[in-house]
């Protein structure tokens, strides 16, 4: 079974003022923080899908256009990017299916705390006839469909989410998956909501870094 990831990079950035997903975080780039964990996780393969065939290059580190990683994904353009994240959703989930994929896991760029376990959780539901993740009971991307959602899918426009198919009961049943902190599912849209996520970021970086300092005092007592 052939799981394949469509990664969303062609927004505009409006709200952020500037392409939020080459903005620096955790030693690299809000967009390659997301990518990573795409290709960290057990998804055959990741489309990203773009605006243009050079956006990209603004955000993702040299380290994921070499070998290992290098292999593990392609760039799709959607020429209708800016008419909305339909549109981005819809081509590359067509694109996704002419490569022959059973299913896909729509992801966000700008989803720099979304875990490596969460995906993997997901793609486990490979079965289901989707599987959307939850925070608090709000549902959010990333979100799994199976090759019969693909029609419904395909047909989104504009700025028709992928979650308008799971409100309106289209698509049947599925599985909701908790993530494990609600931060995995905070997207990153305002420079206050980037400030957050670096302040959380530094702070759990500083706890540990004391933690590791204090057990190398107390082994050495």
């Amino acid at each position: 079974m052939s799981i394949i990831g469509v990664f969303l990079a062609a927004g505009k950035s409006e709200r952020m003022g500037t392409n939020k997903l080459a903005l620096p975080l955790k030693g690299e780039t809000i967009g390659s923080a997301s990518l990573k964990t795409a290709l960290l996780s057990r998804l055959d393969h990741v489309l990203i899908v773009e605006r243009t065939e050079h956006a990209s290059l603004e955000w993702i580190g040299e380290q994921y256009q070499a070998p290992p990683f290098l292999d593990r994904w392609s760039l799709h353009v959607c020429k209708e990017a800016e008419k909305g994240q339909g549109h981005s959703v819809s081509s590359g989930v067509k694109k996704a299916e002419s490569m022959g994929a059973d299913g896909v896991v729509i992801l966000l760029g700008d989803q720099p705390q979304l875990s490596v376990d969460h995906v993997n959780a997901l793609i486990s539901r490979a079965h289901e006839m989707f599987a959307v993740s939850a925070s608090l009971r709000t549902l959010s991307p990333p979100i799994y469909f199976s090759s019969a959602c693909f029609p419904y899918v395909k047909e989104l426009k504009g700025d028709e989410g992928a979650r308008r198919l799971l409100k309106n009961g289209q698509l049947g049943t599925g599985a909701v998956l908790a993530v494990k902190a609600c931060e995995e599912l905070e997207d990153i849209d305002t420079p206050e909501e980037y400030d957050t996520v670096r302040r959380r970021i530094h702070e759990r970086t500083s706890d540990t870094s004391a933690n590791e300092h204090s057990i190398m005092e107390a082994g050495s007592a």
